[in-house]
């Protein structure tokens, strides 16, 4: 079953210009992946079914959606990491038996610290090729609870996926978390929404309590993605005078990336809610270098790396040490892009600076790779705000979250060529 879900070919060339001057927009932003994704699990996993209205139309969703209502021995997680940590701790609870794979890139992301966790719990799992990682073969599991340490600086996910299941447990889980607890408001979303289906949950210190509970079945409209709003915060930081209304954003306290609001304030962006829709309004960027920890909210580095870039605004970004185990190093990748269009950037295993901005002369010359990464196809994007013409590789990426992304950017007056 294919899943590209852009009209173009697979491996394409965008050449993209922007619209000079203020860019006035009513943007179409996906549903929450992040939530779709949990909510797909509840619903697996509910008293009876559901309504999910707007799910997202992500690929990464919609896989999820394809396995779940299939339900076979071989299941192909493509690129998504969620979609494969979520199944797998799923698949254990139910006890079946099969095998989890996902694409090249998907099959070197890693897996051993929720593998290690379930094996802990009763789940029989062996790796079919190398060990701690993809594909895994999965054996006739019964799961227990009790009380489980798993290490919380590696991937949220792995958490996720194990609050997810727990509260149909025979018996209560314990989760003691280890380290240093990265992207932790994803782990808040994933409790949010278990206790508004009504599982029994709490949390102390460093540690999260789920009892035996149902999940009851509530009707649940999936908000907008606050994730992909920060693309078009930075077009409306980038170009004064700018004014864009985010629809189905205002009502949601899910996502942690609602912090956009306040950190873009820093650069010359007013947030207005009004209802549902959220107005962001620009007055221009600060003459001024920025530090920001990003240890709860890493997806929104890439925007503001490359927002940072083509402002000529310094900046310092920490808490980013799993943007090295995403769809790619997304640190070395924004590195090598960025400095292709002259810019100065240092990294270290938790962190980027951009020292120096892009030099438009540079801008022309090269091609930028994306690394079948949908956030460096969007992040790579705003170099177009400099007012030069840039070729990206892969922009077809964009689906595994946002596949209208280009035809939003058409609308606003953006010259997309497809090659």
């Amino acid at each position: 079953m294919s899943y590209c879900t852009t009209a173009q070919k697979i491996n394409e060339v965008l050449k993209l210009a922007a619209p000079p001057g203020p860019l006035t927009a009513h943007v179409l932003l996906p549903s929450s992946k992040s939530i779709s994704n949990r909510l797909l699990i509840i619903r697996e996993l509910s008293t009876s079914p559901f309504r999910i209205d707007q799910l997202s139309d992500a690929e990464d969703t919609r896989i999820l959606a394809d396995l779940l209502s299939e339900n076979a021995n071989l299941e192909n997680c493509g690129h998504g990491g969620t979609t494969m940590r979520f199944l797998l701790a799923l698949r254990c609870l139910q006890g079946h038996e099969g095998i989890i794979t996902g694409s090249s890139r998907l099959k070197v992301r890693p897996i051993r610290p929720l593998v290690d966790t379930l094996k802990a719990m009763g789940a029989a799992i062996s790796y079919e090729e190398k060990e701690g990682f993809l594909p895994l073969r999965l054996g006739k599991s019964v799961l227990h609870g009790g009380e489980i340490s798993i290490r919380a600086d590696v991937s949220s996910q792995f958490i996720s996926a194990l609050l997810l299941i727990a509260p149909r447990l025979k018996e209560a889980l314990t989760l003691r978390l280890t380290g240093n607890v990265v992207s932790s408001s994803y782990i808040k979303m994933s409790i949010d929404l278990m206790k508004n289906f009504g599982a029994d949950i709490f949390t102390e210190d460093n540690c999260i309590v789920v009892k035996p509970s149902e999940y009851l079945a509530r009707d649940f409209a999936v908000p907008a993605d606050w994730s992909a709003a920060a693309f078009f915060y930075a077009m409306v930081a980038l170009r004064p005078g700018s004014r864009m209304t985010l629809p189905r954003l205002g009502k949601d306290q899910l996502q942690g990336d609602r912090r956009l609001i306040e950190l873009m304030k820093d650069f010359g962006v007013e947030t207005i809610v009004q209802e549902d829709d959220v107005i962001i309004s620009g007055t221009g960027i600060l003459k001024e270098s920025y530090s920001y920890d990003f240890t709860e909210t890493p997806d929104l580095a890439q925007a503001f790396a490359v927002m940072a870039a083509v402002s000529h605004r310094p900046i310092h970004l920490s808490g980013l040490s799993t943007l090295k185990g995403k769809e790619t190093d997304r640190l070395l990748a924004l590195k090598i892009e960025l400095e292709k269009a002259g810019a100065q950037l240092h990294i270290t295993d938790d962190s980027l600076e951009v020292k120096a901005g892009i030099k438009i002369s540079s801008l022309s010359q090269p091609t930028f790779n994306t690394y079948a990464d949908h956030r460096m196809v969007m992040a790579l994007s705003l170099l177009s705000l400099s007012g030069e013409r840039v070729t990206i590789n892969e922009p077809e990426q964009v689906g595994k979250s946002f596949p209208a992304y280009f035809s939003e950017l058409e609308k606003m007056g953006f010259q997309t060529v497809f090659k």
